[in-house]
C-alpha cells in the first residue's frame, strides 16, 4: 500500500474570486449606465431643441379659450412622445415625437395668428362699424359673440389630436379653424369694408335714395292744383332704369350685387381668395348674373312704399327747393363750357369742356378732366390729360382709374346730365 502524500493542497479563495468578480461588475453597470445616461441626456437635448415647452409656456396664454384647450392636448402629446424616444431612443419613437411637434406647431402658430387677427379687426370694427357693408356687420357681430363659446373638446387617442368641429370628429391636422383657409365668422370676422361706390347697397338704404331722387319728378309727383300724390309704379320705373346705369358705371357695385346674391345662395358669404372666382362665375353665366341683379332690385322695391311720400290735400301749387343734386348739376353746367357738335348723321351732340371736376390723384400723380361728352347710346366719354398736358389713350390703365373716379365724382347729376345730352341728340336739325 502506497503511503499518503503529506503536500499541502492551496485550495482557490472562493470569498476573494466572487469579491473581484462583483467589483467588475459593478464597474461594468456603472459604465454602461453612464453611458446610457449620456445617450438620454443627448436625447432630452434632442426633445429640447423643438422648443415646445418655452413657446408652451410662454405664448399659448395668448390664444382664444378653444385653441388654447387644444394646444395643451398637443403639449400633452408632445410630452409623452419625448418621453417615449427619451427612454427608448428608437426611430418608431424619434418619428412620433417630430410628427407631435409639427401638430403642436400648427395648432399654436395658426391660433395666435387667428387671436391676433381677430383683436385687430374687432378693434378697428369697433371705432367705425359704418365703415364695413351690413352683411358683414352680422356675421362679425355674431363672431364676436361666439368666441368664447367654441368648444373643440380635444382628446389624444393613440397619440393622435381629435378636435370636434361643426358635430365631427376629425384629426386637428384636417380642422378648418387651425388652417390657413379663412372662414367668415369662424375664424376671421369677415369683415368687408364698404366701397364708395356700394355705399347704399343695402336695399332699405338704395330704396330711400331712390325715392329721394326721383319723388319731385315729372310723372311721380302728380299736382293738379289742389293735391298732390306720387306714383310709386313710375318711380319704380325710373329707379330701375337708374339702378341699371349705377350697375353699367360702377364695376364695383356689379361685384357687390353678384357677391351679395352669391351669399344669399349659397349661405356663407365668399372669403376673399374666392370672391374673385364668384364674380368671374357669375360674369360668364348670364342667366345668373340677371338673377343676381333681379334679386337685388326686388329687394329694393319690396322698401320703397315704406318712403314714397303720402298724398297733399288741399295745397296749392309749388316748386320744390332744389335738390343738392339739382345744385350740383347746376354748379357743373355754369362753370364748364358747352361746345356744341354734329355727329355724322346730323345729330346734334354736346361736348363739356373744361369741366368743373377736381384733379384725380393716382399713384402720386394728378390727372385732369378736360371734356366730358356722351355717345349716342348715352355712355360717357372724356378726354383725359396728365401732369404735362398729354392725352391719355383710352386702353391705357391711367385712363381707366381716373375715368372711374370722375365718374363716381359725378354720379349725383350724371343722370339728369346724360338726360341733356340724349335730348340735344334728339334733334337733327345743325346746330346754328
Amino acid at each position: 500500500m502506497a503511503a499518503l502524500s503529506r503536500a499541502v493542497i492551496q485550495l482557490p479563495d472562493f470569498a476573494e474570486m466572487a469579491y473581484k468578480k462583483s467589483l467588475a461588475d459593478e464597474e461594468r453597470r456603472l459604465r454602461d449606465e453612464e453611458k446610457q445616461e449620456r445617450k438620454t441626456a443627448q436625447r432630452q437635448r434632442e426633445v429640447d431643441t423643438f422648443g415646445v415647452k418655452q413657446s408652451y409656456y410662454e405664448k399659448s396664454f395668448a390664444l382664444e379659450p378653444g385653441a388654447k384647450a387644444v394646444a395643451g392636448e398637443a403639449y400633452k402629446a408632445f410630452e409623452q412622445a419625448g418621453i417615449e424616444y427619451e427612454k427608448t431612443g428608437s426611430e418608431e419613437a424619434k418619428l412620433k415625437m417630430q410628427k407631435a411637434a409639427g401638430v403642436y406647431n400648427q395648432v399654436v402658430g395658426t391660433g395666435l395668428a387667428i387671436s391676433n387677427g381677430i383683436m385687430e379687426e374687432a378693434e378697428t370694427f369697433r371705432k367705425n362699424p359704418s365703415a364695413f357693408t351690413s352683411e358683414s356687420q352680422k356675421v362679425a357681430n355674431q363672431a364676436i359673440a361666439d368666441r368664447k363659446n367654441i368648444n373643440f373638446q380635444p382628446v389624444l387617442e393613440n397619440g393622435v389630436l381629435f378636435v370636434t368641429e361643426k358635430g365631427k370628429k376629425i384629426p386637428v391636422t384636417e380642422s378648418v379653424y387651425f388652417s390657413t383657409n379663412l372662414q367668415p365668422g369662424y375664424n376671421t370676422l369677415g369683415l368687408v369694408p364698404v366701397d364708395p361706390a356700394t355705399k347704399y347697397l343695402d336695399p332699405r338704404d338704395y330704396a330711400s335714395l331712390q325715392v329721394n331722387n326721383f319723388k319731385g319728378t315729372d310723372g311721380v309727383m302728380v299736382d293738379d292744383g289742389s293735391n298732390i300724390r306720387y306714383n310709386q309704379s313710375a318711380l319704380i320705373t325710373k329707379a330701375r332704369s337708374s339702378y341699371e346705369s349705377d350697375l353699367k358705371n360702377n364695376p364695383s357695385l356689379m361685384e357687390a350685387v353678384i357677391l351679395r346674391h352669391s351669399t344669399a345662395s349659397s349661405g356663407n358669404p365668399p372669403t376673399p381668395q374666392q370672391r374673385a372666382s364668384v364674380i368671374a362665375e357669375y360674369e360668364k353665366n348670364k342667366e345668373l348674373l340677371k338673377a343676381a341683379k333681379d334679386n337685388y332690385f326686388k329687394e329694393v322695391t319690396s322698401f320703397i312704399p315704406q318712403f314714397m311720400p303720402a298724398m297733399q290735400r288741399g295745397v296749392a301749387p309749388q316748386r320744390s327747393e332744389p335738390s343738392k343734386r339739382d345744385e350740383e348739376l347746376s354748379f357743373f353746367l355754369e362753370n364748364s363750357k358747352p361746345t356744341p357738335g354734329v355727329f355724322s348723321d346730323g345729330r346734334r351732340a354736346i361736348r363739356f369742356m373744361s369741366p368743373p371736376i377736381k384733379d384725380i390723384e393716382i399713384d402720386n400723380f394728378n390727372y385732369t378732366i378736360k371734356e366730358v361728352s356722351f355717345d349716342k347710346k348715352g355712355t360717357p366719354s372724356m378726354v383725359i390729360t396728365d401732369s404735362e398736358g398729354n392725352v391719355l389713350k383710352n386702353d391705357s390703365k391711367e385712363f381707366k382709374s381716373a375715368y372711374k373716379e370722375a365718374l363716381i365724382d359725378m354720379k349725383p347729376y350724371l343722370s339728369k346730365l346724360r338726360a341733356i345730352s340724349m335730348n340735344e341728340l334728339s334733334r337733327k336739325q345743325p346746330l346754328p
